[in-house]
């Protein structure tokens, strides 16, 4: 299945999945290369999909004067 047709939670889960194999030693060189290949295409989709995500949340703050206003969330003080 292609990443571009699973959720996030079903590619994450998939990433584990790889992980597991490529860490049993009698997963062969080949083997290992075909789920080289898929953990790097999923993972760029769950990175494509955490960047979207993060650009639609934004942070309802009030300001000095009173007024409340949205701004992009900041990841960097959390």
């Amino acid at each position: 299945m292609a990443a571009k047709k699973r959720s996030f939670e079903e590619a994450l889960a998939r990433l584990e999945e790889i992980a597991e194999k490529m860490e049993n030693e009698e997963t062969g060189l080949d083997e290992s290369v075909k789920l080289y290949k898929e953990g790097v295409e999923l993972s760029a989709f769950c990175a494509e999909k955490l960047s979207k995500a993060q650009q639609e949340v934004t942070e309802l703050k009030k300001t000095a004067d009173g007024i409340f206003k949205t701004e992009p969330f900041d990841t960097e003080n959390y």
